[in-house]
């Protein structure tokens, strides 16, 4: 079944922040499900390897374009001609918390870092580091700043 991401994002919103919340993880499980069976061993996989089938799942999906980006000890997927930017970017978070979760057997917090016309960049952080980006973000503060005063000492991915 096709469903346009305005469509989705518009029935999840009337359902609530929880069914949101519960309906991207439980899609995300599924995805790294399927990575996972797809690479057998994840604990010899490359980031690499695990980013190019997590990206193949994604964009069979239709949730655009994925690519890994490094700053310093924070792991950022940067998701290119993406259709939940903006609006639908944080269903697109708790998506990747739940494959990550399944896929990995880590339990990340996908934090929304930026999110502009059709390009949604989401870091996978601990939760202090997750807690400690949000706050400098919703303070106006920008991603590539938020993301380098992690690397300070004290800072804690």
């Amino acid at each position: 079944m096709l469903v346009s991401a305005d469509a989705l994002i518009s029935l999840l919103r009337s359902a609530g922040p929880a069914a949101e919340t519960d309906f991207g993880k439980q899609l995300g499980t599924e995805i790294g499900r399927l990575v996972s069976e797809r690479l057998g061993s994840v604990d010899s996989a490359s980031i690499e390897e695990i980013a190019e089938h997590l990206g193949g799942e994604l964009a069979l999906l239709g949730l655009g374009s994925l690519t890994v980006e490094q700053w310093g000890r924070a792991l950022v997927l940067r998701f290119d001609h993406c259709p939940l930017a903006r609006e639908g970017a944080p269903l697109l978070a708790r998506v990747i918390e739940g494959a990550v979760q399944r896929a990995l057997s880590r339990t990340v917090t996908a934090v929304v870092v930026d999110s502009e016309e059709d390009v949604v960049r989401v870091a996978l952080l601990g939760g202090q580091a997750a807690e400690r980006v949000s706050r400098w973000l919703s303070s106006g503060v920008g991603y590539a700043e938020a993301l380098g005063r992690l690397q300070a000492p004290g800072g804690a991915a």
